[in-house]
């Protein structure tokens, strides 16, 4: 079984939407930059798939350097959230 890019696109945007449902959902700022690293998988999984799919003869490792960088984006997000929740807890 293959999954086209269509489908690819379909899990992309799910997710970006799951993202953005959860951020706009929570009030707390810290429970709503729980929404953003679902975000940037989605992106993630979208250059992952234009990589996968290009017809270009260029590098086929442009989406995937592009996916890991967003990877580490959202990882410091993680780690600034989980920064300011202990932050906000010790008040």
């Amino acid at each position: 079984m293959s999954a086209g890019l269509v489908q690819v696109f379909f899990v992309a945007a799910g997710l970006v939407a799951v993202g953005i449902f959860a951020a706009a959902w929570r009030r707390d700022l810290t429970a709503a930059l729980a929404g953003i690293p679902l975000m940037f998988g989605g992106a993630a999984v979208a250059l992952v798939g234009i990589a996968r799919f290009s017809a270009a003869g260029g590098p086929h490792l442009f989406g995937q350097g592009f996916a890991v960088l967003l990877a580490i984006s959202a990882l410091a997000l993680v780690a600034l959230g989980i920064g300011i929740s202990g932050r906000e807890g010790s008040r």
